[in-house]
């Protein structure tokens, strides 16, 4: 057990464990200490020198990120000294600050406004012309991210970042005193691959990426905390969206997971939430009712008297699964089995067991939850697998139910495509317009994981909940709703469950998930905050501590 020291800042005692600084003391503390340079997530610098305060034995006022704490320490942030300091420093740098905070895009979620509002001077005191670094002005230094120096304000979060954390070092200071920029070193492009998580430490708008520039004022933008479905890792996101539209997937804060950061992969799949294509069930190539489109399933799986194969998909949530499993496997008798492709290595840093050293966490899987989907009594397919069988021709079921239209790459392999529409009746789940979805009998439109809720498992075996962004369109269901529906036909199921219902059903039988509350902070992580810059600088994680879940399978090499 960490050993706490107990210190007082503004007369608020509080205590804190021993190895914090004065700064972390402070919030701790509730009170918010202006900084810039500091993010806990890198090593301490004391380059801004915006955090000044008083501290009870030391003759000069000191940057509080760079000072220990110990046991009786008393610290002073609301004197004239320290606010003498930080409007002095301020001032400083707003000398040559460029005023187009209506054309930033870091506009609403920009340290520099919020401290200049909160620790500056209300006037300027220059009027001289402010310094302009041609070529050095919105200009791409890698694949997804642009700078511009004239906002720059050297706090070195970006350099720390690629040498910390990525430990590639494509960026550093060049040049000397008043021309000193941050740029990429000896002309190297910023082509690591957290490279968006440079653009998200930097307090400004000095760096910013492509993909969302000049798209959504981030004020404008509702927040909601979901998984990152691109690999097995299952990064912390969350999905910030308006009118319906997703616009950006930013990190969320998980000490036990992706810590501050995900990988550029992850990040810029948010536009494929935006690819809904399909909107009315279609049966044998006409649209229709959902109730006559359930009616047709529930006689072709009737008549198939259990020669029925449903591909589940490990990129749906576990409490989908489990209700596949239940209704198909264990009440129909049929096979139930989710294939999963093994896909490149995605990777992101995170806190190993100590609490200090950054370590890599790695997956390799293309897909959130092989193990939820396991867990929940789906089969894991392989080379003897349904699947496999029915594409070798030695077996051929009367009904095949495809739950997931993108559940793996073979779901655009014109062969398989062809094995699967040789079954008596084809029914696939689909957002998107595809191959597979036109070989369908039976076409039931869906929405996208940012429609749904529910959990996944990750590689790790932890448990974690995603929200629902917003609900689909008009007339296009989740998989879960689809199901709930279809097990109703068999007397099975209650319209009515929600993702919540079916979790508090299936704790009795999922391995890993007895005992654990929908609610849990541990389950859920940390909610993305009301202040759009937060979720970059948070201190608090959410609990820590083992699941209960084991690593079902473990991840090569």
């Amino acid at each position: 057990m960490s050993k706490t020291a107990k210190v007082t800042v503004d007369g608020r005692s509080v205590d804190v464990p021993d190895n914090s600084n004065a700064l972390e003391a402070c919030r701790a503390a509730g009170v918010e200490v202006p900084h810039f340079c500091y993010h806990p997530g890198l090593s301490i610098v004391g380059q801004c020198r915006m955090c000044m305060v008083e501290i009870e034995g030391m003759p000069k006022i000191a940057a509080s990120c760079t000072v220990p704490i110990r046991d009786g320490m008393v610290i002073k942030t609301d004197t004239e000294k320290a606010h003498a300091a930080r409007n002095s420093t301020m001032e400083f740098l707003l000398i040559n600050h460029p005023l187009d905070c209506p054309i930033c895009d870091q506009a609403g979620e920009c340290k520099l406004q919020d401290n200049a509002v909160t620790g500056g001077l209300p006037v300027s005191r220059t009027s001289e012309a402010r310094r302009q670094y041609p070529g050095y002005e919105r200009t791409d230094i890698g694949k997804h991210v642009i700078a511009d120096m004239t906002r720059c304000i050297q706090c070195t979060r970006c350099i720390r970042f690629c040498e910390e954390i990525t430990e590639t070092g494509e960026l550093s200071f060049i040049e000397r005193g008043g021309h000193t920029i941050v740029w990429t070193h000896e002309g190297r492009a910023l082509d690591n691959e957290l490279s968006g998580c440079a653009a998200d430490v930097c307090p400004v708008g000095a760096l910013t990426t492509k993909e969302f520039r000049f798209r959504k004022r981030a004020w404008w933008l509702d927040k909601t905390r979901s998984v990152c479905t691109g690999c097995e890792v299952g990064c912390n996101i969350a999905v910030e969206h308006k009118d319906r539209v997703v616009h950006r997937f930013i990190p969320r804060v998980n000490a036990d997971v992706n810590d501050f950061w995900i990988c550029d992969f992850g990040r810029f799949r948010s536009e494929e939430l935006n690819e809904q294509e399909l909107f009315r069930p279609v049966v044998r190539g006409k649209e229709t009712s959902w109730g006559d489109a359930q009616d047709a399933i529930k006689a072709a799986v009737d008549a198939a008297q259990k020669d029925v194969l449903v591909l589940g998909s490990a990129k749906l949530s576990t409490e989908t699964n489990w209700l596949a499993a239940q209704l198909f496997g264990k009440h129909l008798g049929a096979n139930v089995e989710f294939v999963v492709d093994r896909g490149d290595r995605h990777r992101v840093k995170n806190k190993k067991a100590d609490g200090n050293v950054a370590g890599w966490l790695e997956g390799y899987e293309a897909a959130p939850n092989s193990r939820g989907a396991e867990a929940a009594g789906v089969t894991r397919g392989g080379d003897t697998g349904a699947l496999a069988a029915v594409l070798t021709g030695t077996l051929l079921p009367k009904v095949i139910i495809v739950l997931d239209a993108a559940f793996s790459a073979k779901a655009e392999d014109p062969a398989v495509i062809a094995a699967l529409r040789k079954a008596g009746t084809l029914i696939v789940c689909s957002r998107r317009r595809s191959a597979l979805a036109a070989a369908a009998d039976v076409l039931l439109p869906v929405g996208g994981v940012h429609n749904d809720e529910g959990t996944f498992v990750n590689v790790q075996g932890r448990v974690q909940r995603f929200d629902c962004a917003y609900i689909p369109p008009p007339i296009v269901r989740t998989q879960l709703e689809i199901l709930t529906h279809l097990g109703k036909k068999w007397g099975l199921f209650d319209t009515r469950w929600t993702a919540r219902s079916v979790f508090e059903e299936m704790r009795a039988t999922v391995p890993g998930y007895a005992g654990l509350d929908w609610d849990s902070p541990a389950l859920v992580g940390s909610a993305p905050s009301a202040s759009p810059a937060a979720p970059h600088d948070v201190l608090e994680a959410p609990a820590k501590g083992g699941l209960g879940l084991p690593a079902l399978q473990e991840v090569g090499s």
